[in-house]
């Protein structure tokens, strides 16, 4: 648990080993010290060291810290599974970089269509995750229960790529619990895959609200993702692809657009908005600068509602330890706050409209209830942009 001494020396530990803790306050980064996965595993509760690909020498590595939260304080510090720190090294040889510092879901905004009920199921009921068993996490497809909440799978992915010379399939490992939400299950799940793209998920699935069986409604999910690429000093960017479809001459261009302040937008999926997040003292062996773009994965549409925190898709806010709550953001980005060469805070809302099906169930002779809703997915994905100095896992680079 966050609040728990353990974790309290785990952080102290962890912000002196790599020299670059959290802070709120706008300042040069200190040198990073070198990794030293020892002591990671040491201070980590619960570390996991993946090594791609599974079978032979491995050629990409992932460190994973995980944790669990069951409080009663959803708006400080929500509960259910909390993904962080996590470090990649693309290569055998090369040093360990940090990604993520707190990566975790704010919460779960469930309005429905008449105007009410409007539920938080984290900042309101606290809900916690629920168990699992060899049954939600079979060894046959990799997977392993690795605590009472918690399923790790390791797997095949599907096509790498292919090309002339050949073909190649990736691998990745995925960390899920499901929140109990009374009648609901919502699935967090994270992906770790062996190209350095992590994809956080949720799914929503379960008995429809009881007197409501046949009622319209949607399920938000807003992720509150503490991203440190190579330290906690970073930029970010807001892309965009612009071509005008009228244009005979078929002509386009892509912006960058810097972001300033503190602020929320909107996703364009005409213009593929982005939001990159850069360090720029973070490059590659070609002398590029390194950056994770984090890209809707959207099922459906993304929903907006009378509140405010649901206007936008994306948030930018500094980073600041007592800031959790989604339904906050309008506050938190009061006043204009720098965001450049600081350490930000990366908010993402993906939305799930919910429109009752047979599917979903039936009313028996005794006007109960049967069946269950299927999973319905809606997330994002971090896609790292020249991470890499060539294709990952193909050739040796040149």
């Amino acid at each position: 648990m966050i609040g728990s001494p353990r974790f309290r020396q785990y952080v102290l530990a962890v912000t002196s080993l790599f020299a670059a803790g959290n802070t709120a306050v706008a300042q040069p980064a200190p040198p990073a010290a070198p990794f030293n996965p020892a002591q990671f595993q040491l201070f980590c509760p619960n570390a996991i060291t993946q090594n791609f690909p599974t079978a032979g020498p491995a050629e990409t590595t992932w460190m994973i810290c995980w944790r669990e939260v069951a409080g009663n304080n959803s708006i400080a510090d929500p509960n259910g599974l909390v993904i962080g720190p996590v470090y990649f090294r693309k290569s055998p040889n090369a040093p360990f970089v940090r990604i993520l510092w707190d990566l975790r879901v704010s919460d779960y905004f469930v309005p429905y269509h008449p105007g009410s009920p409007r539920f938080y199921d984290l900042s309101l009921y606290n809900f916690k995750l629920t168990g699992v068993t060899a049954a939600d996490c079979p060894a046959a497809f990799g997977g392993a229960p690795i605590s009472a909440h918690v399923c790790k799978e390791v797997h095949d992915r599907g096509l790498m790529w292919k090309d002339f010379g050949g073909v190649r399939r990736g691998e990745q490992i995925v960390l899920w619990g499901a929140i109990d939400a009374a009648n609901y299950r919502y699935i967090q799940e994270y992906t770790f895959r062996d190209d350095g793209v992590i994809i956080g998920r949720m799914g929503a699935t379960g008995q429809n609200l009881p007197g409501a069986q046949l009622v319209t409604h949607a399920h938000n999910a807003i992720w509150r993702i503490d991203i440190d690429l190579d330290g906690v000093t970073n930029n970010t960017a807001r892309l965009q692809h612009i071509e005008n479809p009228a244009n005979p001459a078929g002509t386009a261009n892509d912006t960058t657009t810097p972001i300033a302040v503190a602020e929320g937008f909107t996703w364009s999926p005409r213009t593929h908005d982005a939001v990159e997040i850069t360090n720029p003292a973070f490059k590659n062996a070609r002398g590029h600068l390194s950056s994770y773009q984090l890209l809707p994965l959207v099922t459906g549409g993304l929903t907006q509602h009378f509140e405010t925190f649901t206007h936008n898709e994306f948030w930018i806010t500094p980073y600041n330890p007592a800031q959790f709550a989604a339904k906050n953001l309008p506050t938190y980005i009061a006043g204009a706050q720098s965001v450049t060469n600081r350490d930000i805070v990366v908010w993402y809302k993906g939305s799930l409209h919910h429109q009752p099906r047979d599917e979903d169930g039936a009313f028996d002779h005794n006007n109960f209830w049967v069946g269950t809703a299927h999973v319905m997915w809606t997330g994002f994905m971090l896609m790292p942009h020249n991470l890499f100095d060539c294709s990952p896992l193909y050739k040796p680079c040149p």
